[in-house]
């Protein structure tokens, strides 16, 4: 089956799983290389009632709604294709990078209380818009919910809808109420089984025995009986989960809406210390420095209704933040807010859209409002937090990140933050603490393994960067970020051939990956090997024409080469594009020198140092070419001053060197 190709396109590296009707595939997309994918293939069911051409058209259908759902909610699974060869129909799907909930819920092992109502928040707000937009799961189970690993955050995989339109199964018994198994599915009927799993997570159940449930129930009311006498689960919380599983579903939760009002007056009601906080989740993209954070509001309304108009607006607030409209979404959460004053989650939201519109003063502002609505909600800090790390106060990130923590000490992203911020703040044992603490309550978390490696590059202790590097890359071997960075470990050890091997992996999985062309263009340069590494040079500025560093590092590599005039065309469209870099200057004066053009090396020293005044090396560089110029009095305060800022900044090798021409200029 391995290297089978499907739709003339998709060639199948490994299959996943084989069922009765559907087999799972991973496949790459030959079109997009290093693209991978999901595919379903379904079978027909034997004896299907619709004709095949029903069948295509409903297939369609629902596949073109439930893509629809995936480009516009950032947590549901995206379908990116589907079609039919020889009578079977398939889905090709977004491939996550992350593990199902059934390794943290059937393990046979009861999850504390406020994991339970974390875990049902974020599923009912990803509810909440699927059924906005008209369309009910109809197969919610703990392997459809995929924890994304890049962000701990849950997504909503495989619905149900598209798949019995062909196949006729109807999904796994345990979660299904009993109007679906009649062919009269209600939006409730997601509900019932999301709170399956509640009631699985909190006892404990083990994946053999979740069936157990639907023959533990009330022989007069149909009712399950989950709870004994020794077992220990807050009532209302209990009363919220039996509502959810109620057999007639007209006596359940008639919409997510209404789970979400009781589940948040739950938590409002709990004692001072006690009150439950739901994980906060962030999307963390990688880099020395860089973090953006992407929230799911953990809690909801808190006035007692939530009127029609105002809900309304606070959904099209949220889809046009999972748009990437933030602005609309700004606009219409500042709506809601004129109406619901107190709604935490609507100032929760319009935080998280002005931090991704680069508004971070408004973004803490927010988050300021929302702890005042709730002190407890340790997320709230967490928000605010990074706000502040992005407006450059790092301290006040650490304090918030700290207060996120003393409320939630399990939380391994306020570790993460309050490591980013130590990082920034250039204390380097702190920040290696808190990134191992991350790591200890995640074991999988890639991120703070790629911080405390960049780190432990940064401290010299190689080894053990390249440790956490190789870390990374054994958990996800797709990690681009893990290879380069474990090249510029190489690239420091003088592994020259491995760090090119670590680029190389980085570039084959991002085709786009400009650093990594970079530098190993850099050492090819440094190995003598022109063509290579002026290919590599080409290639970021193909991707990019307008990137100063590449005119700089193919201006620096031709020069050593002695192609003195594609070394200044280089470095004077470096120049244009940014006129007040110093170091250019420099670098074209060099140029100009090797050349023999003191005159013009001369000017650009003159103008790095106009640009830099404490620019050591360029105060060097213009003593040389005064010497040759014959200028020695002008030489030697070059020279002087170039000592003094080499000694000032602890070069000492630069100041030898500066302190050497001293002395040959005044012996002559």
């Amino acid at each position: 089956m391995d290297g089978q190709i499907l739709d003339a396109r998709y060639r199948i590296i490994k299959v996943l799983s084989v069922e009765e009707v559907v087999q799972t595939y991973l496949v790459e997309d030959t079109s997009l290389p290093d693209q991978q994918f999901v595919v379903k293939q379904l079978h027909l069911a034997k004896n299907h009632p619709q004709d095949l051409t029903v069948l295509r058209r409903l297939f369609a259908e629902e596949a073109t709604a439930i893509a629809k759902l995936g480009k516009e909610h950032d947590q549901i699974q995206k379908l990116i294709a589907s079609f039919e060869e020889n009578e079977e129909f398939y889905l090709v799907q977004e491939f996550i990078f992350g593990s199902p909930l059934t390794e943290e819920v059937l393990l046979g092992t009861p999850l504390e209380e406020d994991q339970v109502i974390s875990l049902l928040f974020e599923v009912l707000e990803i509810l909440l818009f699927v059924h906005s937009c008209g369309v009910i799961h109809l197969d919610i189970k703990p392997a459809n919910i995929i924890r994304r690993e890049s962000d701990n955050k849950l997504v909503l995989v495989d619905f149900g809808a598209v798949q019995e339109i062909v196949t006729t199964i109807v999904g796994n018994l345990e979660y299904i109420p009993v109007e679906q198994l009649h062919g009269n599915p209600q939006y409730n009927s997601d509900i019932y089984a999301l709170g399956i799993v509640a009631i699985a997570a909190l006892i404990g159940l083990p994946a053999n025995e979740i069936s157990k449930l639907q023959s533990q129930k009330n022989v007069l009311t149909g009712e399950i009986v989950w709870r004994n006498r020794s077992m220990k689960v807050n009532q209302n919380l209990a009363k919220i989960i039996d509502k959810m599983v109620r057999f007639d579903y007209r006596k359940r939760y008639q919409s997510v809406t209404e789970v979400l009002h009781d589940l948040q007056q739950l938590t409002n009601q709990e004692p001072e210390g006690k009150k439950y906080n739901s994980k906060k989740l962030w999307l963390i993209t990688a880099g020395i420095a860089s973090c953006i954070t992407f929230s799911i509001a953990s809690w909801f309304f808190q006035s007692p209704k939530f009127v029609d108009n105002t809900q309304q607006l606070f959904q099209e607030g949220i889809t046009k933040y999972n748009q990437g409209n933030y602005k609309q979404a700004v606009d219409n959460l500042t709506q809601v807010i004129k109406l619901e004053p107190k709604n935490a989650l609507a100032y929760n939201r319009r935080g998280d859209a002005f931090y991704r519109l680069g508004d971070y003063q408004k973004s803490q502002a927010d988050s300021s409002q929302a702890i005042l609505l709730n002190p407890q909600d340790a997320n709230a800090y967490y928000d605010r937090g990074f706000s502040a790390y992005e407006l450059g106060k790092y301290q006040e990130a650490i304090a918030d990140c700290t207060q996120a923590i003393k409320l939630d000490s399990k939380n391994a992203y306020a570790y993460y933050g309050r490591g980013l911020a130590n990082t920034q703040l250039e204390q380097h044992k702190k920040a290696i603490a808190d990134f191992s603490k991350a790591i200890a309550l995640k074991p999988k978390y890639t991120d703070a393994y790629l911080q405390r490696g960049i780190l432990h590059r940064r401290l010299k202790q190689k080894q053990a960067a390249i440790k956490d590097f190789n870390a990374i890359i054994e958990m996800n071997p797709n990690d681009a970020r893990a290879y380069y960075q474990k090249g510029l470990t190489e690239s420091l050890n003088q592994q020259k051939s491995a760090a090119i091997s670590d680029y190389t992996n980085a570039i084959n999985l991002n085709s786009q990956y400009i650093e990594a062309y970079l530098h190993r263009g850099d050492i090819y340069s440094e190995l003598g090997n022109k063509v290579e590494a002026t290919v590599d040079y080409n290639t970021v500025l193909q991707i990019n024409p307008k990137l100063t560093v590449a005119y700089i590092h193919r201006g620096t590599h031709l020069l050593s080469f002695g192609d003195y005039q594609g070394a200044i065309k280089d470095y004077t469209q470096a120049i244009k594009l940014e006129p007040n870099n110093a170091a250019v200057y420099n670098n074209r004066g060099n140029a100009y020198l090797d050349m023999g053009n003191k005159k013009a090396a001369n000017q650009d020293y003159t103008k790095a140092i106009a640009i830099n005044s404490d620019y050591g090396l360029a105060y060097y560089n213009r003593g040389i070419t005064r010497a040759k110029l014959g200028n020695k009095k002008e030489a030697v305060a070059d020279f002087k001053k170039a000592a003094q800022l080499f000694k000032k900044k602890g070069d000492k090798n630069s100041y030898k060197d500066a302190q050497r021409e001293l002395n040959l200029l005044r012996n002559r």
